[in-house]
């Protein structure tokens, strides 16, 4: 998710996640955007990603094509989209690493592919609403990021992901122009099992998952001032026209 900065507004703020979590989340986002015209007048654009995201809006909910959101759980998702502010906006977000984040969730990454489920659905109401009100009595960016962590952390189990495929998943994210052949004999498997094996998981194919991961790397060297063709380069992508503007 992007918000980009204005003057006189407080832009988003990351923390890394702590020791006990540092295999299950990537990195947490806080966004305090109190002033409700300012919050109104931007349009969110969320890119496609590999990493579930877990969502509290303790303010006013978001608003899209298929509805409005305000304490949610997106999948992986394959498509692009774009979110409405419908007043002051104050959300906390969670980036977990696919490989790891049934061991919150407790789902697989195949029953969230391209969805966004209530956390009401995942955890019960009673805990839903009481992590919103926490959030919300919150006084400061780290405190609401504590709160949590907190939470995240009574609910860590065994991961139920095949292992292979968990793994498959981490080397995709290391290196997203890795050949499926390569990978499969990397893991000693047959190619055709293991993406099927890997579709089973998560609901989309090896290739797929790949090819939204070079999309994100292109993207974030983009943004640190590299070229379009060593951004192709380095990425995996032959054709540097997929990236002229």
């Amino acid at each position: 998710m992007t918000l980009p900065h204005r003057q006189g507004s407080r832009g988003p703020q990351f923390f890394a996640a702590n020791e006990s979590l540092g295999e299950i989340v990537e990195t947490y986002c806080d966004v305090d955007l109190a002033d409700a015209a300012t919050a109104c007048a931007r349009t969110i654009r969320v890119l496609p990603t590999t990493s579930p995201v877990l969502i509290v809006h303790y303010r006013s909910p978001m608003a899209s094509q298929r509805g409005a959101y305000k304490r949610t759980v997106n999948g992986m998702h394959t498509r692009a989209a774009a979110l409405t502010p419908s007043g002051p906006v104050g959300v906390v977000l969670v980036r977990l690493k696919p490989e790891a984040a049934d061991r919150v969730l407790g789902v697989r990454p195949a029953d969230l592919l391209d969805a966004s489920v209530e956390i009401s659905d995942i955890f019960g109401e009673g805990v839903a609403a009481r992590l919103e009100e926490r959030l919300a009595g919150a006084g400061s960016a780290a405190e609401r990021v504590a709160c949590m962590q907190g939470f995240l952390e009574q609910r860590r189990r065994p991961s139920r992901l095949d292992p292979l495929v968990a793994q498959a998943m981490r080397a995709i994210r290391r290196n997203p122009a890795i050949s499926m052949r390569a990978l499969a004999d990397g893991l000693d498997i047959g190619e055709r099992s293991f993406q099927r094996r890997f579709k089973t998981e998560t609901g989309t194919s090896a290739k797929q998952f790949a090819r939204i991961e070079r999309m994100l790397q292109a993207i974030a060297a983009r943004r640190s001032g590299a070229d379009w063709a060593d951004v192709a380069h380095a990425c995996g992508f032959t054709d540097q026209g997929a990236f002229d503007p």
